[in-house]
């Protein structure tokens, strides 16, 4: 199995394309929506693409995000394009970040199932959609996730595969992120964490399209930068009901440490831990909205109010804890004890 994907993944690497009648698709009923956000990825983006181009299943759209790139990624997207119809392309008229280009991405699409790819990320096989059309048909899941092979440059050498957490209790409702622990909230009373990252996920339309709508425009039109995917991916986790792990190698991540989450200034890191605070309490169910709590507690904060916009978010956040009737009365002593010093 890997021998076979390391071969497709070497084709795309080399710009192969392996249909020359891609033009005869059409896009009125496409099974498969892939958006990319494209900022200044000209050696990575064509591979990109051919690793979705060159899959089995030819029924499917690509959704080019171009978020103001600076680089010649512009041209070769358009050229991309004029190749195949089955690409669109939504240009942002200044660079908006991730979040916001796969969101209005999503928005537009029209596939029964959308997955997101980063630009410089592959498709592991040809035969990942038809993988998905399969068990969609048949299953109807709302999340199909396949294993994603880490890796930290484009000579293939296989660095860590990630499997889901769940991928032992593959039907069980998945719920809450890591970073709040692992709790008992499924129907089944079982102890679920999910994966934090969008990558090799295929999500139905629809589920994702209620999650971009719920996290609403005015908070994914900011520019985040950090922790995008665990903003979006929390919300959906959170609204999907079924799920399913691949023991499949479908995917492959190509690690980056020149990304935003490493190179971020400590500003805007600190806007999204509180965007992210503001997420969990938003769509955690009822009671268990005493884990926000818990986690603010456990967390060092009193040097993060340098800057007043960020003091102010989080003000806002804790005033609308305190007002919540799911929130503990001796919960909001403890928050106000301990955030005594901002005068809420």
């Amino acid at each position: 199995m890997l021998k076979k994907g390391k071969s497709y993944i070497n084709k795309c690497l080399k710009g192969i394309l392996f249909s020359k009648k891609i033009n005869l698709y059409t896009l009125s009923e496409p099974m498969i929506s892939v958006i990319i956000p494209i900022y200044n990825c000209q050696k990575t983006i064509v591979p990109a693409i051919r690793s979705i181009q060159n899959q089995n299943l030819y029924q499917i759209e690509i959704i080019l995000v171009n978020d103001y790139s600076k680089d010649n990624s512009s041209n070769i997207i358009k050229d991309l394009r004029n190749q195949d119809i089955r690409i669109r392309i939504i240009n942002n008229n200044k660079n908006m970040g991730t979040l916001y280009s796969r969101c209005i991405g999503v928005l537009i699409s029209h596939g029964k199932y959308i997955f997101t790819l980063d630009n410089d990320d592959m498709f592991f096989d040809e035969d990942i959609f038809d993988f998905i059309y399969k068990i969609g048909k048949k299953e109807n899941y709302d999340i199909i996730e396949f294993q994603t092979l880490l890796i930290n440059n484009y000579n293939l050498k296989i660095g860590k595969i990630r499997e889901h957490p769940l991928s032992k209790h593959p039907n069980n409702l998945i719920l809450h992120q890591p970073t709040l622990g692992i709790f008992p909230i499924s129907k089944n009373g079982h102890y679920h964490i999910n994966d934090i990252n969008i990558w090799g996920k295929g999500i139905k339309n629809e589920i994702y399209k209620k999650s971009v709508n719920s996290l609403g425009y005015n908070r994914y039109s900011n520019f985040v930068s950090w922790a995008e995917d665990t903003i979006i991916v929390f919300i959906i986790f959170n609204i999907a009901d079924s799920f399913i792990f691949l023991h499949k190698y479908g995917y492959i991540h190509l690690c980056s440490y020149s990304t935003a989450s490493y190179t971020i200034s400590n500003k805007k890191k600190i806007f999204g831990e509180f965007l992210l605070i503001d997420i969990y309490f938003e769509f955690l169910k009822n009671k268990f909205k005493n884990l926000v709590v818990d986690h603010i507690l456990n967390y060092k904060y009193k040097q993060k109010f340098k800057d007043k916009k960020n003091t102010n978010y989080f003000k806002s956040i804790l005033k609308k804890i305190l007002k919540s009737n799911y929130i503990s009365n001796v919960n909001k002593e403890k928050l106000k004890l301990n955030f005594k010093f901002l005068n809420i």
